[in-house]
C-alpha cells in the first residue's frame, strides 16, 4: 500500500534557523523556542474542551466541516496578511528617514502579531479536526469510507498550511538578508578596511553599533553620523525580530509535519481494517459456498441411501 509520509516537507532544515527576538519583544541571548500557543506574544486560553463545547448539539459532519470551513477562511486571511507584511517590510527597508522607518516598522510589528495569532489558531483548529477524526473511529454511525475521507481532507489542509508557513518563512528570510546587506554597506563606510569575516561577525554579534558609535565620536559631521548610528540600531533590531519569527515558523512547521504524519497513520490503519474486512467477507463467502455444496452432497447421499434401503 502507498504510504504518504509527507516526505516533501521534511523539517530538518527548518530546525537550524537562528533564534532572535520576536516583534515587539525585548532582546534575549538564548535560543529558547517560544511555545507556539504564545507565538508573537499571543496567549491562547481556549482549550480543546472549550472548542468541543462550541459544537455541542451538532452532528459529527457539521462539527468537522464547520472546522474545515473556519480553517480555510483563516488561511485565506493569513495569505492576505503575509502580502501586507511584505509591503510593510519594503517600506521599512527603503525608508529615507527615521520617522518613516518607525511608522512602517510599528505597523509591520502589529500586523505580524495579528498574523502569528491567527496562525496559532489555525494550528489549534487543525488539532481539533484531527481529534474529531479520532473520535469518528468509535462512532458507529460513521462508515470506514467516511473516516478515510475526513482524514484525507484534514491531512490535505494541514499540508496546505505547512506550505503557507514555508512561504511566510521564506519571505521573512529574504528581508532579513536584505537588512543584513544594508548593514554591511554601512559598516564598510565606517570601517573601509574591514575584511568579509569582520563585517559578518560584527553584524551577527551586534558589534556594528559599537563601530558606528566610535565613528560618531570621531566624525566632523556629527548630525549625519548620529542618524546613521540610529539607522544601524534600527536595522539590527529589525533583523532580530525577523529571525525570531523565522524560528517560530520553523518550530510550527515541524509540529504541523508531525500532525500530517500522524493523520497518515490513522488513514493507513483504517484502510488496513477495510482490507481485512474485505478479505474476511470473501473468505466467509467461500466457506458458505462450500457449506452449501457439502449440504447438497449430503442430501444426495441421504436420498440415495433411502432409495436403496
Amino acid at each position: 500500500m502507498s504510504r504518504d509520509r509527507f516526505k516533501d516537507l521534511q523539517a530538518q532544515g527548518w530546525a537550524q534557523s537562528q533564534a532572535g527576538v520576536g516583534y515587539g519583544h525585548p532582546t534575549t541571548d538564548d535560543h529558547t523556542t517560544i511555545p507556539m500557543n504564545q507565538m508573537g506574544g499571543y496567549s491562547r486560553d481556549k482549550d480543546h474542551n472549550q472548542l468541543n463545547d462550541e459544537y455541542n448539539g451538532v452532528s459529527a459532519d457539521e462539527e468537522f466541516f464547520g472546522l474545515i470551513d473556519r480553517i480555510t477562511y483563516q488561511m485565506s486571511q493569513v495569505d492576505q496578511q503575509i502580502g501586507e507584511i511584505r509591503s510593510l517590510h519594503e517600506r521599512a527597508l527603503v525608508a529615507t528617514n527615521e520617522a518613516r522607518h518607525q511608522e512602517a516598522a510599528l505597523e509591520r510589528d502589529d500586523k505580524v502579531a495579528a498574523t502569528n495569532s491567527m496562525i496559532s489558531e489555525i494550528k489549534e483548529n487543525l488539532k481539533e479536526t484531527a481529534d474529531v477524526c479520532k473520535r469518528s473511529k468509535h462512532d458507529p454511525s460513521v462508515t470506514k469510507s467516511q473516516m478515510t475521507a475526513r482524514g484525507g481532507r484534514q491531512q490535505a489542509l494541514a499540508k496546505k498550511f505547512a506550505d503557507q508557513l514555508q512561504r511566510y518563512r521564506q519571505m521573512e528570510y529574504e528581508y532579513s538578508q536584505r537588512n543584513r546587506e544594508r548593514l554591511e554597506r554601512q559598516y564598510r563606510i565606517a570601517r573601509p578596511n574591514a575584511t568579509e569575516e569582520e563585517v559578518r561577525d560584527a553584524i551577527v554579534n551586534d558589534q556594528a553599533g559599537k563601530v558606528f558609535s566610535q565613528a560618531v565620536m570621531n566624525s566632523n559631521r556629527l548630525g549625519d553620523a548620529r542618524r546613521v548610528l540610529r539607522d544601524v540600531e534600527e536595522r539590527q533590531a529589525d533583523i532580530k525580530k525577523i529571525e525570531k519569527t523565522i524560528n517560530e515558523l520553523a518550530q510550527m512547521f515541524i509540529e504541523v509535519s508531525e500532525m500530517v504524519n500522524q493523520q497518515q497513520e490513522i488513514i493507513d490503519s483504517i484502510e488496513t481494517a477495510v482490507e481485512e474486512t474485505h478479505v474476511n467477507v470473501v473468505q466467509a463467502r467461500k466457506e458458505v459456498k462450500g457449506a452449501i455444496v457439502h449440504r447438497k452432497k449430503s442430501r444426495k447421499t441421504m436420498c440415495f441411501n433411502i432409495i436403496h434401503m
